[in-house]
């Protein structure tokens, strides 16, 4: 009797996302248990390169219409799992279309309100106000309002910020220095690359007699930074990784035990119903005491530091878990130190979108 033939591997396809997505496509691809989709509108996106296949998405798409562009591309290509990058709120709220079509959508939370939830950061820190300690928060939406928030802060903490109620990456953070820092040191601090702090009086320059978007008033935090890349499944916190940055020669970090804040990641995988890889940020207060800054709802870009700081394959133990295979021991032990370094990638050349399974109308 001739050997049965061996069965297809399962297609996982990883849609647009940002760049550190190179080492969860390479994990994948290199495992030899699946077969990897990578795609991106540009050609120039690191991690295309990796994938057994590669093409670029059609741009601009609109978000609500994203959505009908995966579920056609899966029904051709029969993908078994997308990892999404690209507007993954509206995919979650097409979870059962996914599902009917026989293919696990793999996005950091299991419905569109819990990305809306992380990105507000005033509902965010109101619903976790009083089971995990946070920064002191004001809402604020004028100038005026938030001087008087961050004067107030700033009596008991000694130092007070601001940044977007909605926004990614920190841009719009500012830590207001006091009022009697004088000019002449601000402009040291500009040239000298100091872009973090901004004086009241330039604050006032910038955002006064105009409407502003929602803002936060909140206290400076200036110890310790801490950064948990996560990995849940329908809720519940299956390993996380801890890591502090420690600065030195280059981006140097460290894992960490942290048993206290591994409890808080659990019950936000559990409260926000986190079904893939996350992060959280803390950073700890003048007296030394961790408080949460954020949750992201998707993977880090520090993904990578994590993985080799505890040898989890983290990128292929999120599409595992969605696949119900063994996952193994995922206890490690803290304490090791990682820095990294630039890699440098050789770019394909990818054609044009792929039209075959394209409604004309999109």
């Amino acid at each position: 009797m001739p050997p049965m033939p061996a069965a297809p591997l399962p297609t996982i396809w990883f849609t647009k996302n940002i760049n550190p997505t190179l080492h969860r496509v390479r994990e994948v691809a290199q495992s030899g248990r699946y077969h990897v989709l990578a795609s991106h509108v540009s050609p120039d996106a690191s991690y295309l390169g990796e994938a057994h296949e590669a093409f670029l998405e059609p741009h601009p798409l609109e978000p609500g219409r994203y959505p009908d562009y995966v579920l056609d591309m899966v029904r051709a290509r029969g993908v078994r799992a997308v990892v999404g990058g690209r507007y993954v709120s509206a995919l979650a709220e097409r979870r059962a279309d996914f599902g009917a079509a026989g293919c696990h959508l793999i996005v950091a939370g299991q419905s569109a309100d819990s990305f809306d939830l992380c990105d507000d950061k005033a509902r965010f820190y109101k619903v976790f106000s009083g089971r995990i300690p946070m920064p002191e928060t004001v809402p604020v939406q004028s100038w005026d309002e938030l001087e008087a928030a961050a004067l107030e802060l700033e009596t008991r903490h000694g130092s007070a910020c601001f940044k977007p109620a909605r926004g990614i990456y920190g841009h719009g953070f500012r830590i207001l220095t006091p009022r009697h820092q004088t000019r002449s040191s601000e402009l040291e601090r500009f040239f000298g690359g100091d872009h973090l702090r901004i004086s009241y009086e330039a604050a006032a320059l910038l955002l006064g007699h105009q409407d502003l978007p929602p803002l936060l008033a909140m206290q400076t935090l200036p110890g310790k930074e801490y950064s948990v890349d996560a990995l849940a499944r329908r809720g519940t916190l299956l390993t996380c990784v801890v890591r502090r940055k420690i600065g030195g020669l280059g981006n140097v970090q460290m894992s960490q035990g942290a048993p206290e804040l591994r409890e808080w990641v659990a019950l936000l995988a559990r409260e926000l119903k986190m079904d893939g890889l996350f992060n959280a940020q803390f950073r700890e207060d003048e007296t030394g005491a961790p408080r949460l800054l954020e949750v992201n709802a998707r993977a880090s870009g520090g993904l990578a530091i994590s993985a080799a700081l505890s040898g989890l394959k983290l990128g292929l133990l999120e599409v595992d878990a969605h696949f119900g295979a063994p996952l193994g021991d995922l206890s490690f032990t803290p304490g090791r130190r990682v820095t990294d370094a630039r890699e440098v990638i050789t770019l394909g050349e990818y054609g044009p979108v792929q039209e075959s399974a394209l409604d004309p109308s999109l």
